[in-house]
């Protein structure tokens, strides 16, 4: 049975294993995502687009204004209560407890980068309105405007699913190859702003999930291999210096992807990074094991729980492309 001098140890115990668990566990969604403090319950961003470039000084002068533009997102509560019937506790002969408490902490650091997948993959909660980007558009599209106030302005892709994307009659991205990094890649390069000039996207972070891991090493990170035809290149034989690897392009395997064969090109180099990860309240950890408490009481349950706010949300759309088949 259960002494309140053992169950005092228990409880220091456990509250250091919780401490201890939160700081270990790993976190992944500062590698592509900033982290943004939140004030308030929403999470707004205001920016204006890329200014016209310098013009010859002739005549008058021509007076641009600039378009302010916002994009808000709503912080949600999450929540996850453990219940240990009292009873249960007083015959855990084999410290069962001990080992399944800690996991209340692992579950709260792991938060941002669950919710950060369930917002690249539509999954609930962040699904509907809450898939629209800072343009209005759903983040991940085909024909995002480049200028919102100029439709002659063309649009940019950002989403090269479904087998890629032909532009200029150029097959871009699709599944993982040589081929499709390349093509990808480049088009990344190429993107413009309002201003028609080129925005110096540069990736430089390839998120992918394990089912991919082989294929993405071989290609970012080997010396040499027989490499792929495109472009002008065509003719060498058998394995040559891998160009790839000098690009400096760091794969991100991410155990938590759901779709097995959607990989994602990024740009993390720049402020802000692709996505945004809005911070209203850091999780809070209470437990209640008094015997006035009335889960206690009443219900001879001792209950451990945390609490947090946040919103998963959209960076710049032109940061981030996904691909597959």
């Amino acid at each position: 049975m259960i002494t309140a001098k053992s169950f005092t140890i228990f409880l220091t115990t456990v509250k250091t294993m919780i401490g201890n668990a939160y700081t270990v566990t790993p976190t992944l969604y500062d590698d592509f995502s900033t982290t943004v403090p939140m004030d308030s319950e929403y999470l707004t961003f205001g920016w204006t687009g890329m200014l016209p470039q310098m013009r010859p000084w002739y005549g008058s002068r021509v007076q641009t204004e600039p378009a302010p533009q916002t994009y808000t997102v709503g912080a949600i509560p999450f929540e996850y209560t453990l219940s240990v019937d009292r009873f249960q506790l007083d015959d855990d002969k084999f410290d069962i407890y001990y080992r399944i408490l800690p996991d209340v902490a692992r579950q709260a650091k792991r938060w941002p980068d669950l919710q950060m997948r369930n917002l690249l993959e539509n999954s609930y909660p962040w699904t509907g309105a809450f898939q629209n980007g800072l343009d209005g558009l759903t983040n991940w599209n085909t024909a995002h405007p480049i200028d919102l106030y100029n439709s002659g302005s063309g649009t940019y892709c950002n989403d090269f699913t479904g087998g890629g994307q032909t532009i200029n009659n150029i097959l871009i991205g699709g599944p993982f190859s040589p081929t499709a990094f390349a093509t990808l890649y480049e088009y990344m390069l190429l993107l413009q702003g309002e201003d028609q000039e080129a925005l110096g996207v540069t990736p430089s972070l390839l998120m992918h999930s394990p089912q991919l891991k082989t294929e993405v090493e071989l290609v970012l990170k080997n010396l040499s291999f027989a490499p792929p035809a495109w472009g002008t290149i065509g003719s060498q034989v058998g394995a040559a210096d891998n160009v790839f690897k000098r690009f400096g392009v760091e794969p991100l395997m991410n155990p938590l992807l759901k779709t097995a064969t959607r990989w994602y090109l990024m740009d993390t180099t720049k402020s802000m990074k692709p996505f945004t990860w809005g911070l209203r309240q850091a999780p809070i950890f209470v437990q209640r094991v008094n015997e006035n408490d009335p889960t206690v009481f009443d219900d001879h349950k001792y209950t451990w729980g945390n609490w947090g706010r946040g919103a998963a949300a959209w960076s710049y759309a032109w940061l981030c492309a996904r691909s597959g088949p």
